[in-house]
């Protein structure tokens, strides 16, 4: 690959033409963009819990770079394949598993070979990295959110996959503290209303009083 031309950040850019959850019908279209965006304020968070709260040896800014790379497979060209197709028998993930490296190692090709290093373990991660592992954890997080969001609109397309997605972060739960901790902090406010989310703070009261007294 020539130092003088990348298609790397175009091919990174292509995100937000990937749509998530392909095979569902959903009250509001999910793109691969978007979660990455998501996932990565999760995982900063994660980070940053695991660090201040626990006081365990993790980099927040490295856990959301992780979440920021952890789809580089689905970005290069594999798109989303949906759970129960990735995981119907042990053949078919290992073939997905394969392609997914494939198109890894096809991702860190269009980079500068100057780059390439650096950006060889964020694009190909260690599963047994803190960093990509508490990253991991940030993408059920916003997988569950989904469901859960889904669901109030009424979508039952999603029951089976939050029954999934339960069973996951329960298992994240009591692997990592930080995932406990940010479930009882921060879990039930994220599934709220705007509304919901705001009432404790100070502009609702500050806009009512100036609504009343322009009147």
């Amino acid at each position: 690959m020539a130092n003088t031309h990348s298609a790397f950040i175009g091919l990174m850019q292509r995100a937000r033409n990937v749509k998530r959850w392909p095979l569902m019908a959903q009250f509001q279209e999910e793109m691969l963009s978007t979660h990455i965006y998501e996932a990565a304020v999760v995982a900063h968070m994660l980070g940053a819990i695991a660090k201040d709260v626990c006081g365990q040896d993790v980099n927040p800014d490295r856990v959301a770079t992780m979440a920021l790379f952890h789809e580089g497979s689905e970005i290069a060209g594999m798109s989303d394949i949906p759970s129960p197709v990735k995981y119907h028998d042990p053949e078919t993930t290992s073939a997905i598993k394969k392609l997914e490296r494939r198109f890894e190692a096809m991702l860190i090709q269009t980079l500068p070979n100057a780059l390439q290093s650096r950006y060889q373990p964020l694009i190909e991660q260690d599963k047994d990295d803190i960093h990509v592992r508490l990253a991991k954890a940030a993408d059920v997080l916003c997988a569950y959110l989904k469901c859960e969001n889904e669901l109030s609109k009424s979508n039952s397309e999603f029951a089976n996959a939050m029954q999934e997605m339960e069973v996951q972060l329960r298992q994240y739960r009591e692997r990592f503290e930080a995932v406990e901790y940010f479930c009882k902090v921060f879990l039930e406010d994220a599934k709220g209303t705007l509304d919901e989310q705001t009432k404790d703070l100070d502009w609702v009261e500050r806009a009512n009083t100036l609504h009343l007294d322009t009147e």
